[in-house]
């Protein structure tokens, strides 16, 4: 399974695309639902499963039906806990019953900031579902991001070096334009970080990158 492909079922998912470049294989459509359930965007890829239902792109019915009792599970979750993460109200309608909040570390964040997803890196918590609530609260600010710029936390190289790679992934896994972003995206910074939270990177591997690019953020954990 080539990984762009699930991107773009993320972007099918939030209305940036209308269909996937190719029609996925049976075993591609396992391995979306796996690594949806992972990254904790099970709900919002069912939405894009449903839109490409539309085209003639149909997930085998097994993967199908699973998928979308996840989808109905959370729901009624959402409606019995009623604890929907303040963040939420940015989402678009179809989308906001199907965000996954259990467990989640930034419930009660009522806006998603650089800072609350690199110190989630940090403790390695990052995952694209607070990817996609970011994406959101950055469609908010239409294009204010002065003082983004200006918070005193981002003038630390390793921080801002975060923030650019933190676009990157933004524009490879939603397809957000860059003219939206608030820092230029960095590409190497960025594949690194992606396959972090892909779980391709080995602890190791993180543990390493952070001490070397975000000292500041490991004394900060030891406090």
């Amino acid at each position: 399974m080539k990984e762009s492909l699930f991107f773009e079922l993320i972007q099918v998912s939030v209305g940036k695309l209308n269909c996937l470049s190719r029609g996925a294989e049976p075993e591609e459509w396992l391995q979306f639902h796996d690594i949806a359930l992972q990254q904790r965007i099970e709900g919002i890829c069912y939405v894009g499963v449903q839109r490409l239902f539309e085209f003639g792109l149909r997930a085998p019915q097994d993967v199908s039906i699973d998928w979308m009792a996840e989808a109905e599970d959370l729901r009624e979750q959402n409606e019995q806990n009623n604890k929907k993460a303040p963040v939420v109200r940015y989402y678009p309608e179809e989308l906001k019953d199907l965000r996954q909040i259990q467990k989640d570390r930034l419930a009660n964040v009522t806006k998603i900031t650089i800072n609350d997803l690199y110190q989630l890196y940090l403790h390695r918590h990052l995952d694209l579902g607070a990817l996609i609530d970011y994406y959101y609260t950055l469609q908010q600010t239409q294009g204010k991001y002065e003082q983004l710029k200006s918070m005193g936390i981002l003038n630390h190289v390793g921080i801002r070096r975060f923030a650019r790679g933190l676009m990157w992934m933004l524009q490879e896994t939603i397809g957000m334009e860059q003219s939206n972003m608030p820092f230029e995206p960095l590409e190497k910074e960025g594949r690194f970080l992606l396959n972090d939270i892909m779980q391709k990177a080995s602890k190791l591997d993180h543990w390493k990158h952070a001490l070397t690019t975000y000292p500041l953020g490991i004394m900060g954990l030891r406090a």
